[in-house]
């Protein structure tokens, strides 16, 4: 087949050649045959596996092929990083222009290459990143919008386009060799990764790596990129090393570096941090403030966000509901302070006017939260479009059906997923003044800084949600203070803030660190001088 290549092993082997002949046996998809009579072994394999062995590539020469002058500079010196280290891992804050950083790495890859490079991303934010594609680079990315396609551009020369992008989804239905053909492989928003059993995970780690763990070396370029992870989201890192064929294993990143404590909580071993850290940084950036590095700061000119906390009273009937939930089931030594979670889900779904029952029916309950939002929505439309973030489907409903129908749309995962594309895309050109979701499904990714006003109507235990969510609008190219609107009912909701108020304290203090740590590694290789 045109697309195999056939490698000759001549005995006898000289050291070189036989290390050489090692790497090939491992290769995907080769067959080894020996020829007796000419004393020879011949490998036959994908001609883009062979490429990783350096038989059909020439060196890579950064000054055949510049970096984008219309970067900043914190992103060259990744990008510089990134195509160095061949497989690499930008953890950068949001807004950070993660898009342009991973289209300017899939520029050099197919110029270094010749190759494919193929972009995995959430369907949700496809079109924004064809567009930037369009915008900085003029060039249009092929969309493979089913796994027929997928597979089939995998297969076929570069007639069909060497940039394509796909979303995560296509990999839910198993795994897909044809992966390796790849000279090049991206995953936006990554953070999929650290799911620790999802299919789409381990789909695409299996498919790319083997299930043994063992990368093979078909896709010699990876990048991943995601926002910072929390410092001890140990299976994050781990997942991401995965991906990036830097463990055989997940299991290598703990049992090296982490111990678990007689309760069963994973912690770093004291010993090992410094290692920990220096295994990171030698194929991944921490970056949430460019000026932290000595860059220049591209955030001076964002305002900070102005939040207002509104106190909501109790009606009548959600005194009485609260009373009745709290008091089911057996009492702890420590009361309230130990409710769990169904009990706190319980109470937010009274807070926002309604309650899900066993059955699945909806009981509707007298709240002034709903009235309160809609009221906020009426003001602030006029000074610009709104996004709204809820916790519960009912929650969106409810406040949807108090809208004028052309002002907003509720948003769920129920919403079939043109519908979905054609919401956000209306939201995104100032078509449709409201939006109405929930984090976990627009708080990654999406670009919505021409918003100014942002509502909490409902808020869980997952401070990454809620900071996600305000980065939506909180990021380069906002020009106004963003104003964050939470209202809530103290009696009913005020276990949840507080925790999210904890978490935020707990988290800021971490990532400092985490900075620190990353910074001071990177400055001590002779990387970067400040």
């Amino acid at each position: 087949m045109s697309d195999n290549i056939v490698l000759e092993f001549s005995k006898p082997f000289s050291i070189d050649k036989y290390e050489l002949f090692l790497k090939a046996k491992k290769l995907p998809e080769h067959s080894l045959k020996y020829d007796w009579r000419k004393d020879a072994y011949f490998i036959t394999t994908h001609k883009r596996f062979a490429k990783s062995l350096g038989i059909t590539q020439a060196e890579y020469t950064p000054s055949d092929l510049p970096i984008s002058d219309f970067l900043f500079d914190y992103q060259e010196f990744i990008i510089k990083q990134a195509i160095a280290a061949k497989r690499y891992a930008i953890y950068a804050d949001c807004g950070l222009g993660k898009t342009l950083m991973f289209l300017e790495f899939a520029r050099h890859v197919i110029h270094k290459t010749g190759g494919k490079v193929l972009i995995f991303s959430p369907l949700q934010i496809i079109q924004q990143t064809m567009e930037e594609a369009v915008k900085f680079y003029n060039k249009t990315i092929l969309h493979l919008k089913t796994r027929k396609a997928l597979r089939e551009w995998l297969q076929a020369d570069n007639s069909l386009g060497e940039l394509a992008i796909t979303n995560y989804e296509k990999m839910a239905e198993g795994e897909l060799p044809e992966l390796n053909y790849l000279d090049g492989l991206i995953a936006d928003e990554s953070s999929i990764f650290k799911t620790g059993g999802g299919v789409i995970k381990w789909n695409i780690l299996h498919s790319i790596n083997g299930k043994s763990g063992m990368a093979p070396t078909g896709i010699e370029y990876r990048l991943s990129c995601t926002a910072t992870p929390a410092p001890n989201d140990i299976m994050e890192y781990a997942s991401q090393a995965s991906f990036l064929g830097k463990l055989r294993n997940e299991g290598d990143i703990l049992w090296t570096y982490f111990s678990r404590d007689k309760y069963g909580n994973w912690g770093i071993k004291p010993y090992a941090e410094e290692g920990f850290y220096r295994f990171l940084s030698s194929w991944s950036i921490y970056i949430r403030d460019p000026k932290h590095y000595g860059f220049y700061d591209n955030l001076k000119n964002v305002p900070d966000p102005e939040f207002h906390i509104i106190k909501i009273p109790e009606t009548q009937e959600q005194k009485d509901l609260e009373l009745k939930i709290r008091r089911q089931g057996n009492e702890t030594l420590f009361g309230d302070l130990k409710l769990g979670v169904v009990k706190r889900s319980r109470l937010s779904q009274v807070a926002k006017g309604f309650m899900y029952e066993k059955d699945k029916s909806i009981t509707y309950v007298n709240s002034e939260k709903p009235k309160t939002i809609i009221d906020i929505i009426n003001t602030k439309v006029r000074e610009g479009q709104i996004l709204v973030w809820t916790v519960f489907d009912e929650e969106g409903e409810i406040l949807l059906r108090g809208l004028p129908d052309y002002i907003a749309k509720n948003l769920t995962g129920k919403t079939n997923e043109n519908e979905r594309l054609e919401i956000i895309e209306n939201f995104r050109h100032g078509e449709l003044p409201v939006l109405i979701s929930k984090p976990e499904l627009l708080g990654f990714g999406l670009n919505f800084q021409f918003c100014n006003v942002m509502i909490f109507s409902g808020f869980n235990d997952s401070f990454e949600q809620f900071y996600q969510a305000i980065k939506r609008a909180h990021r380069f190219g906002q020009t106004k203070a963003l104003q964050v609107y939470i209202p809530y009912i103290p009696e009913l909701e005020e276990m949840i803030y507080e925790n999210i108020v904890k978490k935020k304290n707990n988290f800021e203090k971490e990532v400092a660190r985490h900075d620190e740590i990353y910074k001071k590694i990177i400055i001590e290789n002779g990387s970067l001088t400040i």
